[in-house]
């Protein structure tokens, strides 16, 4: 956990700051400014860029904060915590936001390569990043279950 926190706040936030940046430069250099809007393939960008924005530092980062506490605590105990297994079991939004990521980038890259006219892609992308972040949301975790063993002891100091 600890490093997922590492490497989001060293790399992935300082990029999606640069992106948001240069983006909304380059944007209002060559559009404009809200003329963006008419075009299709950049609005989708946009809005998916910022939908995963504030998705990423809103539910996830939250649950990836509490994760780290309940696992800092799981580690001390020397086995997994119930409070860890219910967390990671019982919250589905912050896993289904986890899993959506890579497929809604996916969906902006397509946007971006293509170059759509109508809002077909956008909407087809978004319903198959939408169903593939659906499944692994229901598969992964059961393919990779926590089962906090009751029978381990804590361990014991003053050995």
């Amino acid at each position: 956990m600890r490093n997922i926190a590492v490497f989001y706040d060293g790399v992935v936030v300082p990029g999606a700051l640069l992106l948001l940046a240069s983006g909304t430069w380059l944007i209002v250099s060559f559009y404009g400014g809200w003329g963006f809007l008419e075009t299709p393939w950049l609005a989708g960008m946009v809005v998916l860029f910022a939908l995963e924005f504030i998705e990423g530092n809103t539910i996830t980062r939250l649950y990836f904060m509490r994760l780290r506490r309940l696992s800092r605590d799981a580690l001390e105990r020397g086995c997994v915590t119930l409070d860890l297994a219910r967390a990671r079991k019982a919250e589905m939004v912050p896993t289904f936001t986890h899993f959506l990521d890579i497929p809604l980038l996916m969906v902006i890259v397509s946007l971006g390569a293509i170059r759509p006219d109508t809002w077909t892609q956008f909407i087809v992308g978004v319903a198959a990043a939408l169903l593939v972040a659906t499944f692994l949301t229901v598969v992964i975790p059961r393919l990779y279950p926590w089962i906090p063993n009751s029978s381990a002891a804590p361990p014991q100091s003053g050995i």
